[in-house]
């Protein structure tokens, strides 16, 4: 029993030395905002830059459409199928005070033009005839489609309960669950292409003529200087009572990409204007421009500089420690004005055995450091052996010896060797006594015969 917990524990530092760890670099007190929960990384290197309550679950809004064109995008091989409205379509959303794209019962308007409806101008009724198409007539279906998508790519802080966004009970997500999402959207060229739109043309259908629609992302519109980020592409904005002002999208400067997700977000007159000013992209902007002008990628870790040493047996007195190195050179994305100095790199605790035995081969992995920037892990680095260590045999020889008399299989060994031993010699000198009386025995009574 006892050796099955020490397999078990042993197994677990193992795996826990090697589990991929996501790196981060809080860096909130850089800017100050007022968006109640945000999630901005990086898109190269998966480095946290900002967050605060991304795993806290709250409601999406419109954000809930970036999951249905997951759906829709999955699970309809020919966008430009054409697709009739359902009055009942559009007459659920009655009373809803829902965003709507204007689509008339009867229609007949391709899936693609309803994504472009669904993602730029954030249609409502879109995402309910496209539910009702690829749900096979259930919206009810098409939902499930979209929980079981979430539970497929991992995100255990989300439920649909619609596939528009609008609050219902049970109806949420968090800030890292739409990265998430928005990431696996983007695998997609033309989820690319339409959520970056500005402004679209819908081409004449059997019921309307052309008619242009445009994006609800300011961030994308030079027109508003207040939010335009020229760097910022796509993606979905959102916004209900319950949820705030909601908006996902990405940028791209320098060859440096990132993803931005900004929920419960305020929306009022803060300069006193007559108008009111949404904070998702406010802050959004904020941040994503903190993060143009301050932070790049730099080498943290150098595998010519030793980080620590371990002990090495058998490998004679000039080679008892050997040097422990990054395995290789190591990025992150760290404030420009950071040197050297400023980046620790530590073992982590556990990972580096207290001793390991020659022969060594130089580049052997033999543990794990931690890299950090102000008190933050920004990544992690495997530790290898800097230089080759020999064996010495008569070393070794002499070591395994002295292993073994020093282990408690030898010692109880020796004790029960000795204890037999022993016991021969006392039966060995019970005997000769007995012998010893017999033979008195045997005289005195041959001398009382003589006399």
């Amino acid at each position: 029993m006892k050796k099955a917990i020490i397999f078990l524990i042993s197994l677990c530092l193992i795996l826990g030395m090697y589990a991929p760890l996501g790196a981060s670099a809080l860096y909130n007190s850089a800017v100050e905002v007022k968006t109640e929960i945000y999630y901005i990384a990086s898109l190269d290197t998966g480095t946290v830059l900002f967050e605060k309550d991304s795993l806290k679950q709250t409601s999406p809004a419109s954000l809930t459409k970036i999951v249905t064109s997951i759906v829709a995008l999955e699970n309809c091989e020919n966008l430009e199928t054409v697709v009739t409205v359902k009055e009942e379509s559009i007459r659920l959303l009655d009373g809803t005070g829902s965003s709507l794209g204007g689509i008339k019962p009867g229609e007949e308007i391709t899936m693609k033009n309803l994504l472009y409806y669904l993602l730029i101008s954030s249609a409502n009724e879109a995402a309910m005839i496209i539910a009702d198409y690829i749900g096979g007539g259930s919206v009810e279906k098409f939902v499930e489609m979209m929980n079981e998508t979430a539970k497929r790519l991992g995100c255990t802080n989300s439920q649909f309960k619609n596939p528009h966004g609008l609050d219902e009970d049970g109806h949420y997500s968090c800030a890292q669950d739409m990265a998430t999402f928005a990431k696996h959207a983007m695998t997609f060229p033309i989820f690319n292409e339409i959520s970056n739109t500005k402004e679209y043309i819908v081409p004449a259908t059997n019921k309307q003529s052309e008619r242009k629609i445009t994006t609800t992302n300011f961030m994308l519109s030079s027109g508003y200087k207040e939010y335009y980020v020229p760097e910022v592409k796509g993606i979905k904005t959102g916004s209900t009572t319950k949820a705030g002002k909601c908006l996902v999208t990405t940028a791209t400067k320098d060859g440096y990409s990132y993803i931005a997700v900004m929920m419960k977000a305020p929306y009022y007159d803060y300069d006193k204007d007559g108008y009111k000013e949404n904070f998702a992209f406010i802050d959004c902007k904020k941040m994503l421009e903190w993060i143009f002008d301050n932070i790049k990628l730099k080498i943290v870790a150098d595998p010519t500089k030793m980080v620590t040493e371990v002990a090495v047996k058998y490998g004679g007195s000039k080679t008892d420690h050997v040097k422990l190195v990054p395995e290789k050179e190591c990025t992150a994305l760290v404030p420009v004005n950071v040197d050297s100095q400023s980046v620790l790199i530590e073992p982590v605790k556990g990972s580096i055995p207290e001793f390991i035995e020659a022969p060594v081969k130089k580049g052997t992995v033999i543990g794990e450091a931690v890299i950090k920037y102000a008190g933050e892990e920004i990544s992690r680095v495997k530790l290898v052996a800097s230089e080759d260590v020999k064996l010495n045999v008569l070393l070794m020889i002499f070591g395994k010896i002295g292993d073994i008399i020093k282990s408690p299989v030898f010692l109880i060994f020796v004790a029960i060797v000795v204890a037999v031993i022993l016991f021969f010699i006392g039966a060995n000198i019970y005997v000769n006594r007995n012998r010893r009386r017999k033979r008195i025995k045997v005289f005195n009574y041959r001398d009382i015969n003589r006399r």
